[in-house]
């Protein structure tokens, strides 16, 4: 019989997963996990990023987890309204890149993901994570959309997630998967699909 304790097996599965157990690096890593989740659909960054850039990109992050986690939604509109503005003002830093032009579907990737691991780390490590969790959108991508189709009839986009700029559609999209699954909250219908 094992002497270790769940906290020091979950601990271990966090330092596998984002390279710390550290409660202040766990934002960071947790952010640029989310960001190498997108940024596979940019082919050629990682060759034109230094230091500098990627500090600038994570502090941006870190400052759209702040304003999350410091505000009460009211509503649904409300944070759907905060999550357009903030897809708006990531794809405005990435013109800082004028190689690289994000799409609203990898812009909602990296804001997606990274409130989904801050979440999955707790309110202890990411105060006032789970404040607005009943609104959250889920993270849109190849895996969590067949998901959708083969257990609920959600169609795909036509097109690849990462190529989606138009973000009346992929707010559509959000809002059929909320129109499908009545009475659950939709993080918790994405995390279950997930893990299956």
């Amino acid at each position: 019989m094992t002497t270790l304790t769940q906290d020091e097996i979950q601990k271990f599965w966090i330092r596998v997963y984002l390279g710390t157990t550290n409660d202040k690096g766990l934002i960071g890593a947790a952010i640029y996990r989310a960001y190498r989740d997108f940024n596979r659909t940019m082919h050629g960054i990682g060759e034109k990023q230094t230091d500098e850039t990627k500090k600038f990109l994570s502090d941006f992050m870190l400052a759209v987890v702040d304003s999350l986690t410091s505000k009460q939604f009211v509503s649904q509109l409300e944070f759907d309204d905060w999550h357009k503005l903030k897809c708006d003002e990531l794809k405005k830093v990435f013109l800082l890149y004028p190689a690289f032009k994000i799409s609203y579907g990898q812009a909602q990737k990296w804001i997606n993901m990274t409130l989904k691991y801050l979440f999955a780390l707790g309110d202890n490590i990411v105060n006032g994570i789970s404040t607005n969790y009943i609104y959250y959108h889920i993270p849109i991508d190849n895996i969590i959309q067949n998901k959708l189709l083969e257990k609920y009839a959600i169609p795909k986009f036509s097109e690849r997630w990462s190529k989606i700029d138009d973000y009346e559609r992929y707010l559509n999209y959000q809002i059929k998967v909320r129109q499908t699954i009545q009475n659950q909250i939709p993080m918790d219908v994405e995390l279950r699909l997930f893990n299956e």
